[in-house]
């Protein structure tokens, strides 16, 4: 099918031919998972194949890309590639998480029209310390924070008051957050930022730690259409543990007791969802977002949104948080639905859109 008969203006194609896809994923993760499924675990469908079979069923011509490490590999493979929209839900490459940025870098290199944000979108997102800065000048409430690396701090000088948080700088999916990022005294703050530095090669970001509730809100479209909020519900986890998003709570078989859900106290209330949704929009705006982000936030017992991470090109698996907040949208959106219209976004953009920022 050849290129030209998709525009930017109309999006989908001529004559009602639909763009031929390729699902790009981490080679990674179909091992991952054929280890797990040997070790005995249930474990889910891989989100690549999910994507795949919802767009087969709609008429699609799909095909599944494995990205290979190193780097170079890579681009040999999407340079043999000739469909017409590249679905990237690569987020890492070879396992490592910091790849993310690369791999839609190499895309635009190569004008290749692809789903989800740009590198530069990516690389904003994905560095704590440059989204924490941004926040800041655009007016986007997010907790008071002081960046700290080896030999320099930046950020509030008046963030004094305990308890506070402290995390990786570039790190994803909850890494580097335990049950021991959460800090009472000094003496607990410089042993964890040590601990960041040493461990992850990256400076800590230490935030003013906000008590309150987990919420995620999910966007899509350009300009964003802001979802129904979901709560994570962390009330049932051992009592040990701080209440916050961590590795134990995400990962940890054991701590399956959290439970997701749409906070109906939230949704009816109009002034609360209209600061959700405004600081949401803020935060897209700030960190140049398109087509789809989750939007992960804390709601303090005062009612103000707090935002806590930018999550471009979030998971979209047919459970997790996005798609369970596009079922409750209105119009509702099935998983399909969903996928689709990130197809639909996607095939609007100009393949150069780069080099207009």
């Amino acid at each position: 099918m050849a290129r030209a008969l998709y525009t930017a203006e109309s999006g989908m194609p001529q004559a009602e031919k639909k763009p031929t896809i390729t699902v790009l994923y981490d080679a990674q993760e179909k091992s991952v998972r054929k280890e797990e499924i040997a070790e005995g675990k249930k474990v889910p469908e891989l989100v690549s194949t999910q994507i795949e079979k919802v767009l087969t069923k709609r008429g699609y011509t799909v095909k599944v890309l494995a990205a290979e490490a190193p780097i170079k590999r890579l681009v040999r493979q999407l340079e043999d590639d000739n469909s017409d929209l590249i679905f990237n839900i690569c987020e890492s490459l070879g396992g490592a998480p910091d790849e993310e940025r690369r791999i839609a870098a190499v895309l635009e290199l190569l004008e290749k029209r692809f789903t989800g944000s740009g590198s530069l979108a990516l690389t904003l997102a994905t560095d704590k310390s440059l989204a924490k800065k941004l926040f800041d000048f655009h007016k986007v409430r997010s907790p008071d924070f002081v960046i700290i690396a080896p030999g320099r701090v930046e950020g509030n000088p008046s963030l004094t008051m305990f308890p506070m948080i402290v995390k990786p700088t570039a790190m994803d999916a909850s890494i580097g957050i335990d049950a021991k990022s959460v800090v009472h005294s000094v003496e607990e703050l410089m042993e964890r930022v040590q601990y960041i530095h040493n461990e992850f090669h990256n400076p800590a970001l230490v935030e003013q730690y906000i008590e309150g509730r987990e919420i995620y809100v999910s966007m899509i479209g350009n300009p964003p259409q802001v979802l129904p909020p979901i709560e994570w519900d962390l009330s049932k986890l051992p009592p040990d543990l701080p209440r916050i998003a961590g590795t134990e709570a995400k990962w940890d078989h054991d701590f399956k007791e959290a439970r997701e859900f749409v906070p109906r106290d939230l949704t009816q209330n109009e002034e609360v969802m209209k600061r959700i949704q405004d600081v949401a929009i803020n935060a897209w705006n700030a960190l140049l977002i398109r087509d789809y982000a989750r939007i992960d936030m804390r709601l303090s017992d005062d009612g103000a949104p707090y935002v806590i991470e930018v999550n471009p090109n979030p998971w979209l698996d047919s459970r997790a948080e996005f798609a369970m907040a596009a079922r409750k949208a209105t119009p509702e959106m099935s998983h399909g639905d969903m996928i689709e219209r990130i197809v639909e976004l996607a095939m609007a953009h100009p393949i150069r859109e780069r080099s207009a920022i």
